[in-house]
């Protein structure tokens, strides 16, 4: 953003529009340096892209543009022939949250509490009334079903 900040800058004051961007020296080690190595092949077609719509004058450096973009895109396609290195991990991913009993999970930070599903609320409060009530649940059912199953058998 910066360099696309910087040509925008300096077209609006009508000064001609340099390339001030560093070649690296060889191909890239690791994500990081070969991120940076995209960056400036992007930067370099933006600058090229400009020239083309834009008069001689402001852009006058395209023929250096071009050289540099070629020789990025060279050292871009060595480093993936090259690419041995892992890819570097995303802090972590996102961190489980912890299921608290309140019914809410707690998440790292702002102290947001996210509500459990609706339907597991209402099964875990149908569920609830029936072992208060004295009525039937699944465990029993399934005690009463074999049982029911055993009788039949012995008929």
């Amino acid at each position: 953003m910066y360099h696309l900040h910087r040509f925008a800058a300096l077209y609006s004051i009508k000064v001609p529009v340099s390339i001030a961007m560093g070649m690296p020296k060889g191909s890239a080690r690791n994500d990081a340096e070969l991120q940076d190595l995209e960056t400036k092949h992007q930067v370099l077609s933006v600058y090229l892209w400009l020239s083309q719509h834009f008069k001689k004058e402001i852009f006058p450096y395209k023929k250096k543009a071009e050289e540099m973009a070629i020789d990025i895109a060279d050292l871009l396609g060595q480093s993936l022939i090259k690419a041995c290195w892992k890819p570097e991990s995303r802090q972590g991913g996102n961190p489980r949250p912890q299921q608290k009993e309140d019914g809410h999970e707690r998440h790292k930070g702002d102290g947001y509490r996210r509500p459990n599903s609706l339907v597991k609320n209402y099964e875990k409060k149908r569920q609830e009334k029936r072992v208060a009530a004295g009525g039937f649940t699944e465990g029993r059912c399934i005690g009463i079903l074999s049982e029911c199953n055993k009788a039949r058998a012995h008929q």
